[in-house]
């Protein structure tokens, strides 16, 4: 929208524009999708199944306040649920940014309990090309993930805003509940607050990649003058 000139200026000296846009660049995606409860259900049964075998592993674990298991849970078959919605969301992400590639595959995925109190400090996910978190369960004031700036520089000059929105904050807080899968370029710097709540929060975290992106994808994405 063209900013309208003050009325009081001499002729000469209004803006005269004969088209203005605004480009969004560099866009960061984040994909937010909760699952049906028909579906979540039984995947969250399963995953609660396989955390009290390992409770029962390690009676010890809860006393700390906060734990993660390995990170091989999508190898056991009560995450087979789970590890199929992922790989089928991750598909639809690289179909929707029209990315060439050949397969994907779950690199890591782990599971987090915490307890009242316990926050998850700001961190990225390396050597993965998406990375997420499954809910599974929530309460109000556990049921929240930050997002912050990618931009280094972006802090350097801070004007206040009259209106926050998505365009304007160095963090954005998304609202989660139990069910909801949560996918995001591993790059992205993300933080959890602490559990203000009662209850426990548990929540299952994954990487995604490309198993042949050394042989498939890795290669220099241009063409030389001359053949060898």
């Amino acid at each position: 929208i063209a900013p309208r000139a003050p009325e009081n200026l001499p002729r000469q000296q209004q803006m005269k524009i004969e088209k203005s846009g605004v480009l969004k660049l560099f866009p960061t995606y984040v994909w937010a999708t909760q699952l049906a409860a028909e579906t979540y259900q039984a995947i969250n049964r399963d995953i609660r199944s396989r955390i009290d075998i390992i409770r029962q592993q390690r009676q010890d674990l809860d006393r700390g306040g906060q734990w993660q298991t390995d990170q091989d849970l999508h190898l056991h078959p009560e995450l087979a649920g789970l590890a199929d919605v992922v790989l089928k969301t991750a598909r639809g992400i690289c179909e929707s940014l029209t990315i060439d590639y050949g397969d994907l595959a779950i690199t890591g995925c782990w599971a987090n309990v915490s307890q009242q109190g316990y926050a998850h400090r700001q961190h990225i996910h390396p050597n993965n090309f998406l990375s997420g978190a499954y809910y599974v369960d929530t309460a109000p004031g556990s049921d929240t993930i930050a997002f912050h700036d990618p931009r280094p520089q972006a802090g350097l000059i801070v004007p206040p805003a009259r209106n926050q929105d998505l365009s304007n904050p160095d963090r954005i807080t998304l609202d989660v509940r139990e069910g909801m899968l949560v996918m995001f370029p591993a790059w992205l710097q993300h933080s959890v607050p602490p559990n203000m709540s009662d209850r426990t929060r548990t929540s299952v975290a994954f990487n995604v990649m490309f198993p042949d992106f050394g042989t498939r994808m890795a290669s220099p994405l241009w063409k030389g003058d001359t053949s060898t």
